[in-house]
């Protein structure tokens, strides 16, 4: 294989090199971008069924598709070796976070979240990671975490194909149950290795600490986890809860899917505490494969008559793990530490522990046992320490126990958590959630003001905030990137980012999700809103190779002249946009607002109608034609304001396009100035908009109201909020309303 190049990839340097794999950053000539290239060893090879399995593996993993999974993008063999494509992550991994020093646990729950939702992706497909460790854990240049290789541990120690039946893992992070060798390994397992991490990020260091491999390993089956309260003492006694849940012994008492796991992680940073957490552990009959979303119980659903597992007792426990398991991973454990001499003695010494006594072992069966360790660092940029060292233990087939099952009586079959249905949230215009921008930060609420939360707590500078069409995330811009971020879980993605473009200023998505609208340089590009592909444009040319319509690549008038876009709103059949653009009036350049048909794309598109032009007056803009923003209700409705003070608070008017005619300073609050964000609800029957009295030192408040009633004489009241809110005088609060689904 040449030094330079790995089939049509140019290899730039290497990155990291392990026993499973060397990692090279390299140049992909055709899509004109960096990726990390990653050369399994020629040994591989030798196994005849890997090239079909490893085609498998890698279609497989490839198919995951998650925003929060480091995708893979190419696979292939050269010169016999095989190798695997994937997206180059900046900013490094967890591990080399953690080397300086723990994070909090907003952070770690943050990172956590993110990557639940990744795991509920993959388990929901049957693929479990079994290697999650801070070296797994990468980061992009936007500090947003990845699950990185998915499958590459299964494909490189394939439980049937390549090594026999393996345990693979890294001690400091593996399950009891992967330690002990089960084959039917589900998402559980993945969690627990989860919450070692979380562990981790907190304290500075894992939960077990041993001078090797082996008795890190024993620990995770034998010792309760530590107290972390009693380290940890600032942090909620509900997020303890969760972590001893999700490091459960058994897979039985963690939470059933990553789904839950983080539903209930959110619950806890609130201080509430979910369902999951106060329900009886479940008992299963057996442990169940892949995908674990159709077959593991849910805590809230009501189990069938069960029988325990055969490793079960009715008799009450003695260790932590609730039940007694098999002494087959005790005797390796032994075998690893102190070697054949002292095997017996130390297998003797446990079982009299766990009260059988030394005959029980020498009247069972004795299997056929063999130990390798293998210490080869991994694959990461640096390598593991001792105790994270991976670890393969090939074991033979046990001979069965010679224990019945014991049935359970239905007195202790656990009983279904009754649950209280959560209250429906108020709904006001179609909308049940209100976003807004607070020291440059969203904050959420209920449209009555009730329940505010933060969601992004990074400080950076927001624009062009925005609903998703389906309520489910939030979409704005900062920087030289679009953002999206989800509103259940917190969890934060871009979509594109554009660093060498000078302005990039509207994002907009088109009622039906299938399109999107993109201001880039004050060219408006229209684009399938396609967010894999959108997540590597980086300039003008990724647009035009996206767009589906040349008249849009970017966008043209009737004379063919660049519409140098600002902001885009989108009519709800889709059909129609209206555009705040830059255009040249009476000598200067100002704002104006266009309205284009687009709804054919072999043309260009059509005018059909400007504003305010001829149509109305505002205040001063013959000398400062600016805008500072425009709420559209979808249909004929425009609510504009003018730019008279603090960076863009002004008049507010009214525009109808059916009518061609403008409701000159509607001014709704106490017929004064100033606003600014005016924004209609989903039904069109409201207005949103941040209000600032004219008076110096008087701060911003957010107002709702229903449009029907503006000049009526009515009285209207500010949303509450706490009073140092909106304390800047030149605050942006860009208030928008989450479409509510029923809503009326």
């Amino acid at each position: 294989m040449p030094a330079d190049k790995i089939g049509r990839y140019h290899i730039k340097n290497e990155l990291g090199r392990g026993g499973m794999a060397t990692v090279y950053q390299a140049y992909d000539p055709n899509f004109e971008r960096d990726v990390a290239l990653k050369v399994l060893p020629r040994a591989f090879l030798h196994d005849p069924q890997f090239r079909a399995r490893f085609e498998r593996e890698a279609k497989m993993v490839a198919a995951l598709e998650h925003s929060a999974i480091v995708p893979v993008y190419d696979f292939g063999e050269e010169d016999g070796q095989p190798y695997i494509v994937m997206r180059m992550m900046s900013g490094g991994d967890l591990a080399d976070k953690l080397k300086q020093g723990a994070l909090s646990y907003k952070e770690a729950a943050r990172i956590i979240t993110r990557l639940a939702d990744a795991l509920d992706a993959a388990h929901s497909k049957g693929i479990v990671h079994r290697d999650l460790k801070p070296g797994n854990i990468l980061f992009d240049q936007y500090n947003n975490p990845y699950l990185s290789d998915f499958g590459i541990a299964r494909l490189a120690h394939g439980s049937h194909t390549l090594t026999g039946e393996n345990i693979i893992g890294t001690p400091a992070y593996m399950s009891p149950e992967q330690i002990q060798g089960e084959k039917d390994l589900d998402g559980r397992s993945d969690l627990y290795a989860l919450g070692i991490i979380f562990y981790h990020m907190l304290i500075g260091h894992t939960p077990y600490q041993a001078t090797t491999p082996a008795k890190v390993m024993m620990m995770h089956i034998l010792e309760p986890v530590p107290d972390i309260a009693n380290l940890k003492p600032e942090m909620p006694e509900v997020v303890n809860q969760w972590l001893q849940k999700l490091l459960a012994k058994e897979p039985n008492d963690r939470f059933a899917t990553a789904a839950d796991m983080s539903a209930a992680l959110q619950s806890a940073l609130r201080g509430e505490t979910h369902a999951t957490l106060q329900a009886k552990p479940i008992v299963s009959a057996t442990r169940v494969s892949a995908p674990p979303t159709a077959e593991i119980l849910s805590p809230s659903s009501a189990p069938p008559p069960l029988t325990p597992p055969p490793y079960a007792t009715a008799a009450p426990p003695l260790m932590p793990s609730q039940t007694k398991r098999n002494w087959i991973p005790y005797a390796v454990g032994a075998f690893l530490l102190v070697g054949v001499g002292a095997v017996v003695l130390l297998v003797t010494a446990f079982m009299g522990y766990r009260g059988q006594g030394p005959l029980a072992l020498l009247a069972s069966p004795t299997p056929t046992v063999t130990a390798v360790v293998s210490t080869t660092e991994e694959p990461t940029l640096e390598a593991t320490s001792s105790t994270e060292a991976a670890v393969a233990i090939e074991i033979g087939s046990p001979t069965p126990t010679s224990e019945s099952p014991t049935t359970i009586p239905s007195s202790a079959t656990p009983e279904a958590p009754t649950s209280t249905p959560e209250p429906a949230l108020p709904t006001v215009g179609g909308s049940d959630k209100i976003a807004f921008i607070e020291a440059n930060n969203i904050w959420l609420m209920n449209v009555d003001g009730s329940d505010l939360e933060q969601l992004t707590n990074d400080g950076a500078a927001k624009t062009n905030l925005s609903w998703t069409p389906d309520g489910t995330a939030l979409t704005y811009i900062s920087g030289k990137c679009i953002w999206y971020a989800e509103y259940d879980t917190g969890r934060l993605d871009y979509i594109a980012c554009f660093e060498s473009a000078e302005n990039l200023e509207t994002f907009a998505i088109s009622p039906d999700g299938t399109r999107a609208v993109i201001a880039l340089n004050r060219e408006l590009y229209i684009v399938p809103f396609d967010k894999e592909r959108l997540q590597v444009a980086r300039f003008r040319t990724d647009l035009q190779a996206m767009s589906e319509c040349s008249a849009y690549d970017p966008m043209l008038t009737s004379t063919e002249a660049v519409v140098h876009a600002k902001l885009v709103r989108w009519s709800n059949d889709g059909t129609r946009i209206s555009v705040m653009l830059l255009a040249a009036l009476g000598g200067l350049q100002g704002d104006l607002i266009r309205i284009y048909e687009i709804g054919n794309c072999q043309n260009l598109p059509n005018l059909i109608d400007e504003f305010p032009s001829t149509r109305f007056t505002v205040e001063n803009y013959d000398d400062s034609p600016y805008l500072q923003n425009f709420g559209y209700d979808g249909g004929f409705l425009y609510a504009v304001t003018s730019f008279t003070r603090n960076d863009g608070y002004g008049q507010l008017y009214i525009y109808n396009n059916n009518l061609h005619r403008a409701e000159t300073q509607i001014n709704p609050i106490n017929h004064k100035c100033c606003y600014r964000d005016p924004q209609f609800s989903p039904d069109g029957h409201y207005i949103i908009f941040a209000y600032q009295p004219f008076e110096a030192g008087a701060t911003a408040q957010l107002y709702l109201i229903p449009y029907g009633t503006v000049g009526t004489g009515a009285v209207y009241e500010p949303l509450p909020l706490p009073a140092d809110f909106f304390a800047d005088p030149k605050a942006q609060p860009q208030p928008v309303m989450r479409p509510a689904a029923g809503g009326n």
